[in-house]
């Protein structure tokens, strides 16, 4: 079985014979400050032939494969889809992300923490002091200090440390492993260690029902004046396409999540670092089945020139159309679609695509005192013919941000536990989030029937299996003519 699609560290084929590990450093070749797909590269092997075939006399663990489970928790840069499952979900344990709100300009705090079968996934605003201010700081470090390392560098060292930790080569080789076991035998938490016992906790469920109508640059979700949260997209949009279909998502601050850097890259990250499991009812040790919704005929709404179209299909499809060329032709046209059961997983193609726009829109938005937090950062921004802080880092980067949108605006149409993604082809050109709770609205008002949910995430999606993942990385904007 490989590693992780996109953390390579070393696989065995089913005849048990070592299979080369590809580092990112040979995945790519610069060329007039462009780094383009490589072919062909040497590939390094993670053992040699007689280590290969030795299953036996490790120090510090058992196997290739009990390191190979352990280190995947010290993952770094890339995350790993975890394997969708026919049962309910939910995260092994909390993570917490502490970031500035795009719109407040403050610190916000976000926890997402484990959650009953049924329960769906709800916000809670809670006062401050709630989450723990050493909450956050398990998203660095580990066995690998990486700290000041290169990616080459890192993983230089990651080959190095992992043979000494099994054959015990060197002084620090027991202190590493016995850091990675205790990360892997770090318990689970239980849904019972967040809920509030008190009687004036508030939930927001993640429901169509609770989108506002006046929505501008991000999805707001409000039961009321005073409860509301609002950026929930990018975050909602990892849960929904890792498969975290029940959640508890505690918020400090003005009740916006955090924007990070503008993607669902790193809620996604956390999300398979601290791992799935099945999501129990209250007093029960049952898997309850995971479903969603199959609509049954075509709906379209539309505004002006933009429209959001549903066409009923046996899978689930979505498909984006973006046109910037009368606002900048750095962005200019682009298309992308996307079929989670065929391509590849949303980790590799869709997480890493930012949030965009203009800088003349970007800077009209200030004056308006719409967003107040940082841009640089968390947004691609196009001025004119040229991006102000390129490169793309996915080929059609724009196009691919409106799906991750729009699959976080899709999984409102969850019942509590289900998918909120409907099965169908969901075709959207130039749509907003306005545009997309309009579409919400028409989706749940039509006639459609309750379907085992699809797996998002399998191990027969051959073609993105192993290294190839490895070669997305970053690209000029011209080199994928959008226009």
């Amino acid at each position: 079985a490989a590693a992780s699609k996109g953390n390579l560290i070393f696989a065995l084929n089913p005849r048990g014979r070592a299979r080369g590990a590809t580092t990112r450093a040979a995945a790519g070749k610069t060329r007039s400050g462009k780094t383009l797909p490589g072919n062909g590269e040497d590939e390094r092997p993670f053992f040699d032939s007689k280590e290969a075939y030795d299953v036996s006399g490790y120090k510090n663990f058992k196997s290739r494969q009990e390191l190979r489970d352990a280190a995947l928790l010290d993952r770094h840069w890339y995350p790993t889809n975890p394997e969708s499952r026919t049962y309910q979900q939910t995260v092994r344990r909390s993570f917490t992300l502490i970031g500035v709100g795009l719109h407040s300009g403050e610190w916000e705090t976000v926890r997402v923490c484990p959650a009953r079968a049924g329960e769906g996934r709800y916000f809670v605003r809670v006062p401050p002091g709630t989450i723990p201010e050493t909450a956050a700081d398990d998203v660095e470090g580990g066995a690998f200090a990486r700290e000041g390392l290169t990616e080459e560098e890192t993983e230089d060292m990651l080959y190095e440390q992992l043979r000494s930790m099994l054959n015990g080569e060197d002084d620090d080789a027991a202190e590493r492993a016995a850091e990675l076991r205790a990360k892997q035998e770090s318990a689970a938490e239980s849904p019972g260690d967040f809920s509030s016992s008190g009687s004036g906790e508030v939930r927001i469920p993640a429901a169509a029902a609770l989108a506002q109508d006046d929505l501008r640059l991000s999805m707001r979700l409000a039961v009321d004046d005073d409860n509301g949260v609002i950026t929930c997209e990018h975050l909602l949009s990892a849960l929904e396409a890792i498969g975290v279909d029940n959640a508890r998502i505690e918020l400090e601050g003005s009740g916006e999540v955090p924007i990070v850097d503008g993607s669902a890259y790193q809620f996604a990250y956390e999300c398979a670092r601290v791992g799935l499991v099945p999501a129990h009812a209250d007093g029960s040790t049952a898997e309850v089945p995971r479903m969603a919704w199959r609509p049954s005929e075509m709906i379209t709404v539309r505004d002006g020139d933009a429209f959001v179209q549903f066409i009923p299909d046996a899978v689930t499809k979505l498909t984006y159309g973006v046109d910037f060329t009368y606002k900048s032709t750095a962005v200019g046209k682009q298309w992308e679609s996307w079929t989670p059961t065929e391509d590849g997983d949303y980790v590799d193609l869709i997480a890493r695509a930012r949030t965009f726009g203009t800088m003349q829109d970007y800077m009209a938005y200030f004056r308006a005192g719409w967003i107040r937090g940082g841009l640089e950062q968390c947004a691609l921004i196009a001025n004119g013919d040229k991006f102000w802080n390129p490169p793309m880092i996915l080929p059609n980067e724009n196009a691919r941000h409106k799906i991750l949108d729009l699959v976080g605006d899709l999984s409102l149409m969850a019942e509590p536990g289900m998918a909120g993604v409907p099965i169908g082809h969901v075709l959207a050109y130039k749509g907003s989030h306005r545009l997309h709770a309009k579409f919400l609205a028409a989706l749940a008002a039509a006639p459609k029937e309750k379907v085992p949910a699809e797996l998002w995430s399998h191990g027969d999606k051959a073609i993105f299996q192993g290294g190839a993942v490895n070669t997305k990385v970053p690209v000029e904007p011209d080199e994928y003519p959008t226009g």
